[in-house]
């Protein structure tokens, strides 16, 4: 089949539809391929029984670039908040003193080291993300933190906010991007899982024209003389097309395209990955405890069914995760051992209330840690592939704009804005054309 009119898209996840839709409504023929069976990508969700488990605890940050596109796209999201948060130290649940309210009653600090929080979070507040790109989480906290407990609180936040269990290798950037964020609006549990997110995506592109092909795994992206011609299918088929947008991870990339400057910038990157146990129970043991942040290890606990139609009425949907150090080895075993023990302290007699149960020992959640010595998110790659013409890439791992989901919407709007611009100019006459070397 010889399209060459078309857009072909790989990847059928959060960026790679937003993409798609953005070049459909353009009036674009777009075709997307995917490699499974089903589209979502890591944003997909189990649902058996009346239950809906996402691969591992999700929150969406209102007021960035999803909500955005989201609303540019007219794409509805019932979505619930968390409330009670906890926090976790020693053994005793506290309040988590995330708003000024909860910071008057918790237990967890004393008043000087209240009012030393209070000054940091508005000091926080008010500091340019970008500002610190440069500067490691850790060593910003072990600089201008005092009280042992609210280091240890801020660190246990900074963790949940970047999914990372080594703040001495991420950036200040994404922690105080996500920071403020949450300062701002509060963080949503979707219903229905992420699912729903790739169902209104998928809806709005096929709305628009976008014709998406699941099961169909691609094996090449075939060049000409510095441009893409199309892609190659496993069946050796040939697809072709005036441009390309891989919203893939960053191996599949390197595997389906002969770069090696490409090549060599994207094994640089390192994935995040967390440890992860998803529980669906049958009814919650201690809807008084909610959501916790633990103070001790690297963990962290939700139920989010508390605030998210994700379970049957009386049943409940557990989110336990364990923030790895993607420098470090780590044991499955201890791992699924210590986030079964921080369910037991939170919501006690939980094993025997089980209807299913998934321990992903390395989720990746992320396609590339914006590291400290990297810049911050200056040091993930542009949308744009600028020695391949008519290549473009989207994901988390993508471009200076959002974090974890925000940034594939950011960046799959952000690859789709781009096509669009090279196209026009393409299209325009030479004559007068800027950088041409001829005058109009």
């Amino acid at each position: 089949m010889s399209q060459k009119d078309t857009i072909i898209v790989v990847g059928s996840g959060l960026a790679g539809l937003t993409a798609a839709t953005y070049l459909a409504r353009a009036g674009l023929k777009v075709a997307v391929f995917e490699k499974a069976a089903n589209p979502g990508g890591r944003a997909t969700t189990w649902q058996q029984q009346g239950y809906a488990l996402n691969r591992g605890g999700h929150a969406l940050y209102a007021g960035g670039a999803a909500t955005q596109v989201l609303h540019e796209l007219a794409i509805r999201v019932p979505a619930g908040s968390p409330r009670n948060v906890q926090a976790l130290l020693e053994g005793q649940f506290f309040a988590y003193p995330g708003d000024p309210i909860s910071l008057l009653r918790t237990a967890l600090l004393a008043g000087a080291e209240k009012w030393e929080l209070l000054t940091l979070l508005a000091r926080l507040a008010l500091l340019r993300p970008r500002s610190l790109a440069s500067v490691s989480v850790q060593a910003w906290i072990d600089q201008h933190v005092r009280h042992k407990r609210v280091r240890r609180l801020l660190l246990a936040s900074a963790r949940t906010l970047t999914y990372s269990g080594n703040l001495g290798l991420i950036s200040m950037e994404p922690f105080l991007t996500q920071l403020q964020l949450s300062l701002r609006r509060p963080v949503l549990y979707i219903d229905g899982g992420w699912q729903t997110l790739v169902v209104g995506l998928r809806r709005a592109a096929e709305q628009a024209g976008a014709h998406i092909n699941t099961g169909k795994p691609i094996t090449a992206v075939v060049q000409h003389n510095g441009r893409v011609r199309g892609v190659e299918l496993d069946d050796g088929q040939l697809h072709e097309a005036q441009a390309v947008v891989l919203a893939t991870e960053p191996a599949d990339v390197m595997r389906l395209v002969a770069d090696p400057a490409l090549t060599q910038r994207l094994a640089a990157l390192q994935p995040l990955t967390v440890a992860c146990l998803d529980v669906a129970l049958r009814h919650l043991p201690r809807p008084d405890r909610p959501v916790a942040l633990d103070l001790d290890q690297p963990r962290f606990y939700s139920a989010q069914s508390l605030f998210a139609r994700v379970a049957p009425a009386g049943g409940a949907v557990l989110h336990a995760l364990r923030y790895l150090d993607p420098l470090t080895a780590s044991d499955a075993r201890q791992h699924e051992h210590e986030l079964e023990e921080l369910l037991d302290a939170a919501q006690p007699g939980w094993r025997g209330l089980v209807v299913k149960r998934f321990f992903l020992p390395h989720l990746q959640v992320l396609g590339a840690v914006p590291t400290a010595t990297g810049d911050g998110f200056a040091g993930r790659p542009e949308p744009r592939v600028a020695q391949i013409g008519g290549l473009y890439l989207a994901g988390d791992w993508v471009g200076q704009d959002g974090y974890l989901a925000d940034a594939c919407f950011a960046s799959g709007r952000q690859a789709a804005q781009l096509l669009l611009t090279d196209l026009i100019r393409a299209r325009q006459p030479a004559v007068g054309r800027p950088g041409s070397g001829l005058a109009a």
